[in-house]
């Protein structure tokens, strides 16, 4: 299972590009399905970290990092920025919720059903620079949302932005 991360000022955005939708402040996989984390920043760089569920991992700015993790008991855990990032610092935390495949399933029609659409408008709303921002879930995102975000760094192959 591969889940996107955007790192943002002070919040996370979670990309599940198979399932087609996104997700600020809270990531949810099922139990013992290893989970393969592709990493980047918006902004500032920044530290990835579920403490209870080993690994960190740094997100910067047009770079992609990844990380692979795997919750081996159901349960919510803790995650956060492990870097200093400025005032909104403090409030960067999320939930990871490792859930039985039903759950799952159910937590992913939950995001569905939102009807919120990560457009590029809602998307550059996301950016503002928010503080203790609450969970927002997105039903539909654009499959290359996080090419297009690492891109907007270093700009695309054929060399235009």
């Amino acid at each position: 299972m591969t889940v996107q991360v955007v790192a943002m000022d002070w919040k996370w955005l979670f990309l599940y590009p198979e399932e087609k939708i996104a997700v600020v402040n809270e990531v949810a996989f099922p139990v013992d399905r290893p989970v393969e984390f592709l990493v980047t920043s918006q902004s500032t760089m920044n530290s990835f970290f579920i403490p209870k569920l080993g690994g960190q991992i740094y997100a910067m700015a047009g770079m992609e990092n990844r990380m692979n993790l795997m919750g081996t008991e159901i349960g919510e855990y803790r995650g956060i920025s492990a870097n200093y990032s400025g005032f909104g610092f403090a409030g960067m935390r999320f939930k990871a919720k490792v859930t039985s495949e039903e759950d799952f399933g159910k937590w992913v029609e939950s995001v569905k059903a939102s009807g919120q659409v990560l457009t590029d408008a809602e998307y550059d709303r996301l950016i503002e620079k928010t503080r203790d921002h609450k969970v927002e879930y997105f039903s539909s995102i654009d499959p290359l949302q996080f090419k297009n975000i690492i891109e907007s760094f270093i700009g695309s192959q054929n060399g235009s932005n």
